[in-house]
């Protein structure tokens, strides 16, 4: 719900007023929001520093235990990887007095890809490979970490106003240490249909780095095509594409100006079969510096010695959620990220806040009546 200015309402108001102080930070203004939860800027009271302050919807945690799972090891995987090209989030919890989980972010000026091609178009060769081997970047160390992030789309990579990428969201990333809380089932699918590779659309559990060298190259594609090689009106006409045996489309067919050379490394990145793929993020920027493309100068990332380490947070926030209630999931094909299934959710959401609506309504009006028909049966008498 929210107010006549976007704000979003917590128990018929909104979140934060501006200029409310909260953990440190003083509230300036909502930046955006969306059907789990809301972003807002604040500034550091001490430091004098913008960041981005992520709330999720306290109906959303409540209803769907599983999102605030996602949301809390965000937090805790975007702690052990320092990287000029990933968004930083330096502080996570839970405020009891609001009732609200929340994170402290980068603030990052920009757009996403989504807007680059929505407006922009098909990008330059130099352009688009530019973009893609900072994520690349990004994904390799994230690889020394036996992180996969799988939910790779353009609407997870930011680009500033100087051009530099910041990857977002590492809600459904599965890595092979203790802190992986969110455990993947058999049988189960992450991310995106449009995005995700063949194996992992079977089996999102046992899918290594190449399923992120295949999201990656359909992100390639998009930036160059200005479309995706797979178009459909569902999620299961575009798995049904996905899953067939067939080649991706030769980015050519879309863009005749992109080079013989470019096509075939996307062939590379976007094989069907695991096996005859790219083998790691590292080996997409080895393949695009043989053909001149060198990746752009950055501080090199650093990973967090203490990997079995759930950081300062960490004890409390797994407590918070074991207390959650565990609601069955059932799903041998399960799109956790899946845009429809969060429309569908949210649309679900309102209408259950419509419903309330109408019988608060409802009862206010019935006790408006039986006033009246009091106050008329008096002055009858």
């Amino acid at each position: 719900m929210s107010d006549e200015n976007g704000a979003v309402l917590h128990n018929e108001g909104p979140v934060f007023q501006p200029g409310e102080a909260f953990h440190g930070y003083v509230v300036d203004r909502l930046l955006g929001q969306g059907g789990l939860g809301s972003v807002w800027l604040a500034r550091h009271q001490v430091l004098d520093t913008l960041f981005a302050i992520k709330i999720l919807d306290p109906v959303v945690a409540e209803e769907r235990p599983e999102f605030v799972k996602r949301f809390v090891r965000e937090a805790k995987l975007a702690t052990k990887i320092r990287h000029p090209n990933l968004v930083a989030v330096h502080d996570a919890g839970y405020d009891s007095a609001k009732g609200v989980y929340f994170l402290v972010m980068d603030y990052v000026k920009g757009g996403t890809l989504r807007d680059l091609i929505a407006f922009g178009g098909a990008q330059p060769e130099k352009e688009a490979v530019r973009i893609i081997l900072q994520v690349a970047d990004v994904l390799s160390a994230a690889q020394c970490f036996g992180m996969v992030h799988r939910d790779l789309k353009p609407e997870n990579i930011m680009l500033t106003k100087d051009g530099v990428v910041k990857l977002l969201d590492l809600g459904v990333a599965k890595i092979s240490c203790g802190i992986d809380s969110l455990k993947t089932k058999a049988n189960s699918v992450f991310g995106t249909p449009a995005y995700i590779s063949p194996e992992q659309a079977v089996d999102a559990s046992t899918v290594d780095t190449r399923a992120d060298v295949y999201s990656l190259g359909i992100i390639l594609f998009e930036l160059l095509a200005g479309k995706r090689p797979y178009a459909g009106g569902d999620p299961a006409e575009i798995l049904q594409q996905l899953l067939d045996p067939a080649p991706v489309p030769d980015v050519r067919t879309f863009n005749g100006s992109v080079s013989p050379k470019m096509s075939a490394v996307l062939s590379l990145m976007c094989a069907k079969r695991v096996e005859d793929r790219l083998a790691s993020p590292k080996a997409v920027i080895e393949t695009f510096a043989r053909l001149g493309y060198a990746l752009p100068s950055s501080t090199p990332a650093e990973i967090a010695a203490d990997t079995d380490s759930d950081g300062g947070d960490g004890p409390m926030l797994d407590e918070l959620i074991s207390r959650l209630p565990t609601k069955p999931i059932d799903a041998s094909l399960e799109m956790e990220t899946q845009d429809t299934e969060i429309r569908e959710f949210v649309s679900g959401l309102k209408r259950k806040r419509f419903m309330r609506r109408l019988v608060w309504l409802g009862i206010g009006a019935a006790t408006a009546l039986v006033v009246l028909l009091v106050l008329l049966f008096l002055k009858g008498k």
